[in-house]
């Protein structure tokens, strides 16, 4: 029965996708114009508990998201708690240098790194050369994209 019922839903799931590809056209989003600038943080939990990796996260994002209004911030953290992804994104470069000088001098930058350690940092957008400067001079190696690629339905 739940073989029938699963194969059903695959129909009908299927069906709406057809009908939905001739009226949604797939569009290159292009935002070489655009100022602002999205960071994608990749973590790894350093073996800490998975209580206290949820606990300091969602700590550190209504701390962000409260003091950083403009901010659009949000994380996803693995099943297991081994590996958290941040998701930030500023309207232009200076917020970025802002948001790194208030972390690196506020009260969560020890706490942040003996939670985490950064395996990859990626900036999508055009970040300018004094954002570069102020991640290089403050020790974050960061890969820059203008963008990643790809489609949206519109």
């Amino acid at each position: 029965m739940k073989k029938i019922l699963y194969a059903m839903m695959v129909l009908i799931l299927t069906a709406n996708c057809d009908t939905n590809k001739s009226k949604n056209k797939l569009k290159v989003l292009d935002n070489s114009d655009s100022e602002e600038i999205t960071f994608i943080i990749e973590l790894n939990t350093k073996g800490n508990e998975i209580s206290s990796v949820k606990e300091f996260t969602q700590y550190l994002s209504d701390f962000i998201v409260e003091r950083e209004p403009s901010t659009v911030y949000g994380y996803f953290m693995s099943d297991d708690g081994k590996r958290v992804t941040l998701i930030e994104r500023y309207n232009n470069s200076q917020d970025g240098i802002q948001h790194g000088i208030d972390f690196i001098n506020g009260p969560n930058f020890s706490r942040f790194f003996e939670i985490f350690e950064i395996e990859s940092f990626i900036t999508i957008g055009n970040a300018t050369e004094e954002f570069k400067k102020f991640a290089s001079d403050n020790g974050f190696r960061i890969e820059y994209r203008k963008s990643i690629g790809g489609y949206v339905r519109r």
